[in-house]
């Protein structure tokens, strides 16, 4: 009895000992395989050639922002950073904002980067786009990266990974060496000092239309025939539009999160050109729907919501001359709408902003 006491420290110590050799051997394993990584993954994005560019430096941009300086926060997707320009806000309204929209930003993605930006920043009014192509479960990668390779590492940057890309994504995410695999021979050649044609980025020929703070100036004007083409040998039978229930889910998240913070809220649907709007509603979807949902959505959540298509149909704010693409404005377009808006905020100051 006494002997087999005795026995079983030394059985422990020596399962403990067994454990943390273990556990030392795949901490260095998982070391080394990081390291290795980390160098194919910087020689591979070096031949890849940056693509998020514009995203890296709005973000870090954001990033140097003095905390809590910022007043009004813009957000969605392509819509939003195309058409609102925070220097007319500013200037109007006398405040400091900045534009959190980028492509593809589908309300999933929206919410992690309000996270983000809530983490440094407490605006008294976030102004979202929900422009309802963005409600839908279409898959999409690339840009999804734009905004989680640029989030500093955190529990939110996680959720972001879980949440926002898909399953069979998490790799491309995680792995650059994933992401760009097809450049593998060319690193090869390159390793083996065989010259390799690198795509190059000139980053100020890139960036120079990015005018800060999130906003990119566009002064392209679109070709009223390329939006009628889009709609050749269509059958003129518009559906109704199905908003998907996963973006509803995290629509609500993003209203609860902004109530949970104090901070008010207003839905915005930038315009599209009116020939394509036009058309869209007689050949696709039928708008008027859409209207109605966006707005019982709003009204669920008392929510103000700005549909600037339908007042672009009785104001005539914008033409077809304003967007350098069907959905899209362009410098002037969005100098016009930023204006518009601004006025309406700056009318109900007292509302949305402390006096």
């Amino acid at each position: 009895m006494d002997m087999d006491m005795k026995s079983r420290p030394s059985f422990y110590m020596s399962s403990f000992n067994e454990y943390t050799k273990t556990l030392s051997k795949f901490v260095l394993f998982l070391f080394i395989f990081l390291a290795i990584n980390n160098f194919f993954e910087v020689q591979l994005e070096n031949i890849a050639g940056s693509t998020d560019l514009y995203a890296q430096v709005k973000w870090n941009e954001f990033y140097g922002l003095p905390s809590n300086s910022v007043n009004l926060v813009f957000i969605g997707s392509s819509y939003s950073y195309r058409t609102f320009d925070p220097e007319v806000f500013d200037k109007k309204l006398n405040i400091n904002s900045f534009n959190m929209g980028s492509p593809l930003q589908k309300p999933v993605e929206t919410y992690y980067v309000l996270k983000e930006t809530l983490k440094y920043q407490k605006p008294s009014l976030v102004v979202l786009d929900i422009n309802w192509g963005l409600f839908n479960d279409d898959k999409y990668l690339n840009t999804k990266l734009w905004n989680f390779d640029n989030m500093k590492f955190s529990a939110n940057k996680i959720g972001y990974l879980l949440n926002v890309f898909d399953v069979d994504q998490y790799s491309y995410a995680l792995f650059k060496t994933v992401r760009y695999h097809q450049h593998t021979e060319e690193l090869i050649k390159k390793l083996m000092g065989k010259d390799v044609t690198a795509s190059s980025v000139n980053l100020d020929s890139y960036l120079k239309n990015y005018k800060g703070k999130g906003f990119i100036v566009d002064n392209n004007v679109v070709d009223v025939n390329t939006i009628k083409s889009k709609f050749d040998n269509a059958i003129k039978s518009p559906k109704t539009y199905v908003w998907n229930k996963k973006q509803l889910k995290y629509l609500d998240k993003i209203v609860n999160l902004c109530k949970k913070k104090g901070i008010k809220l207003i839905f915005v649907t930038a315009p599209q050109s009116p020939i394509y709007l036009e058309l869209y509603d007689a050949y696709w979807f039928d708008y008027e729907n859409i209207n109605k949902t966006a707005n019982k959505i709003a009204d669920m959540y008392e929510v103000e919501y700005i549909d600037y298509n339908m007042i672009n149909k009785e104001k005539k704010l914008v033409t077809n001359e304003d967007f350098s693409d069907s959905s899209h404005l362009n410098y002037g377009g969005a100098q016009k709408i930023s204006s518009h808006l601004a006025q309406y905020l700056l009318n109900s100051k007292g509302k949305y902003f402390k006096k």
